[in-house]
């Protein structure tokens, strides 16, 4: 029997799986949590609330999550009045199954009813130890308020304007984890960066699933491009970044504001997905490769030092050796900045779930192999093509021992930078020139100029 007398009581612990987007909303969760008078531990066996906050884009994810569950599973059955939760978009998916494999669980709900936690661990407190399983979904849908959040001490913060999706991606469940796309209101966003000013922070990362696609199922008339020249005008703010983009959700305002804003990095993250028109369709992406090619040439006409980093899938259903062929071409007409790679995961609950004609694992292992091999062979190139240029960085780290500091380039790559003289080191916040000596695949290395 695991020791009682070290669980402190009003305490919780946040483990997060998953993307920005999940993130963020554990961070909304702390906020919560301390408003509601808990205090954060580092250790689930201190904790009187363990949240688990979950992904499930790929089945890696859902299995990496489980196995910490077996764990805290286990913590539970030792001390009966820890209350353990699982959120986000696995907790959406899998309510029902979750509590079949782990009765001990005692609230499942997804990213959606972030908002009502408090309530939801309320009434589980309330019920005095009675057995059995809160859904969130047999909650009303909270409107889309902001949370307080906590945020890591920095620079840089992430910043909710939309959530949900409204399109119809044959291999993708966020549509059924994070439910239909809503947009939060410019007044509040704008409200809530200026408060992060205040508190020091200098950049902000806009969050949506379909970022670009804000506003345009609220009513409002409120578009991105608007959204982004308000923000474009707090004080104090030095830099604005934005993810992710969807192809569609593409208009000439976005661009239009990317040239026209000068808080607003030229860095752009737009999945293409694959190089072949026919997986595009399969996938029911909505858009083709000349619409995507579109746009592209437009915004590097508009932006002409824009970085362009995309996703790509190996492996989809169907996909053929020719398909493959596509998408290594496409990587060499855009060439990207930077690229995440997955082999296609089949999600339950999505409409390719069921098809059966995937390419044979060890056929996806070696085209993924070969993508990656030419992504990074690229990314090295354009990194090395800043070797002897001058890069401005926000500084985010300063290592005073070390007598260097670390930031991101407008193109949001990573940069770290001696002195080069006996001048302090700048502080964290402050913006300053680097010229760049040398480079990796994964950064640029210079001097403070």
């Amino acid at each position: 029997m695991a020791d009682e007398s070290r669980l402190l009581s009003d305490t919780y612990y946040i483990r997060t799986f998953g993307c920005q987007m999940n993130v963020h909303d554990s961070e909304r969760m702390s906020g919560l949590m301390a408003e509601a008078g808990f205090r954060p531990v580092d250790d689930p066996a201190l904790a009187s609330v363990i949240l688990v906050n979950t992904c499930t884009v790929r089945d890696k994810a859902d299995q990496k999550a489980l196995s910490d569950l077996g764990r805290l599973r286990q913590h539970k059955k030792e001390n009966g009045s820890v209350v353990l939760a699982v959120t986000g978009c696995m907790a959406e998916r899998e309510q029902e199954n979750l509590h079949r494999l782990m009765p001990e669980i005692d609230l499942i709900a997804g990213p959606s009813q972030v908002r009502n936690l408090i309530l939801m661990l309320g009434d589980i407190r309330s019920r005095a130890g009675a057995k059995g399983v809160l859904l969130g979904r047999s909650y009303d849908l909270p409107e889309m308020t902001t949370p307080p959040a906590i945020r890591p001490p920095g620079v840089t913060a992430l910043v909710t304007v939309q959530e949900g999706c409204d399109k119809t991606c044959a291999y993708c469940v966020v549509p059924r984890t994070r439910g239909r796309e809503r947009s939060r209101p410019v007044a509040a966003i704008v409200e809530e960066i200026r408060e992060l000013v205040a508190a020091g922070y200098r950049e902000v990362t806009l969050l949506g699933q379909n970022v670009n696609g804000y506003g345009k199922n609220s009513g409002s008339g409120e578009s991105f491009g608007d959204l982004l020249r308000a923000v474009n005008a707090v004080e104090g703010l030095r830099r604005i970044r934005f993810t992710t983009s969807h192809p569609s959700d593409m208009d000439e305002g976005m661009i239009a504001a990317m040239k026209e804003c000068e808080k607003v990095m030229p860095h752009l993250h737009l999945p293409v997905q694959s190089g072949s028109d026919a997986l595009l369709s399969r996938m029911d992406r909505g858009y083709s490769l000349d619409l995507y090619r579109t746009w592209i040439s437009r915004l590097r006409n508009a932006v002409p030092h824009v970085a362009l980093t995309t996703d790509l899938i190996v492996g989809f259903c169907g996909e053929t050796e020719e398909d493959f062929e596509a998408t290594l071409r496409v990587v060499e007409e855009f060439r990207f900045d930077g690229a995440f790679c997955f082999i296609y995961s089949p999600r339950p609950g999505t409409p390719a779930h069921g098809w059966t004609d995937m390419p044979p694992r060890e056929v996806s292992v070696t085209r993924f192999r070969r993508l990656e091999e030419r992504l990074d062979a690229l990314i090295l190139e354009k990194n090395r093509s800043q070797v002897g240029r001058l890069q401005e960085i926000l500084v985010e780290r300063v290592d005073s021992t070390m007598g260097r500091v670390s930031g991101r380039s407008p193109q949001f790559r990573h940069v770290r930078a001696g002195r080069s003289s006996d001048r302090p080191l700048p502080e964290p916040g402050e913006i300053v020139s680097v010229m760049v000596r040398s480079c990796t695949k994964a950064g640029l290395e210079g001097v403070i100029s």
